[in-house]
């Protein structure tokens, strides 16, 4: 958990897809499960219980990350491309690297802001690859 950095940020030329990027800056291999645990809320909320979460490629591995290399998943917030119907307040995107791991709690979930004009509904999520490419081909299989 010490040795993990999570950045998130638009994909270019897909507005609707954020890349998850987590980085081991540790000296030896770790594993994370095969999805990070992702879902998306109002920061502002008392209770977070009812954020989005999204839909999820199938994938029960976990994966291997060697020391100095990255993990990358990528999530469509908006796979429809819709203008309506989206759900209101959505101003964030919380990150728990490994949703699988006991040892990580959940105060280890990092906070990305969305911007205003940012439209979610039905989020689908790829499992961690080692390219952003595989990340983008795993997430267009999720909810197939």
């Amino acid at each position: 958990m010490n040795n993990l950095s999570i950045h998130v940020t638009a994909r270019p030329g897909a507005p609707s897809q954020r890349v998850i990027d987590v980085h081991n800056t540790g000296a030896k291999a770790c594993s994370l499960s095969s999805s990070p645990g992702v879902n998306l809320g109002n920061s502002t909320a008392r209770d977070q219980s009812n954020n989005i979460r999204p839909v999820l490629a199938s994938g029960t591995l976990r994966f291997p990350v060697p020391a100095g290399q990255n993990a990358y998943v990528v999530i469509d917030l908006n796979p429809s491309g819709a203008t309506t119907g989206t759900t209101p307040d959505i101003n964030e995107i919380n990150v728990l690297a490994d949703q699988d791991d006991t040892n990580m709690p959940l105060a280890a979930t990092h906070n990305f802001p969305l911007t205003p004009d940012t439209r979610v509904l039905n989020p689908h999520m790829g499992n961690y690859r080692a390219t952003v490419a595989e990340a983008v081909t795993s997430m267009a299989a999720a909810g197939k």
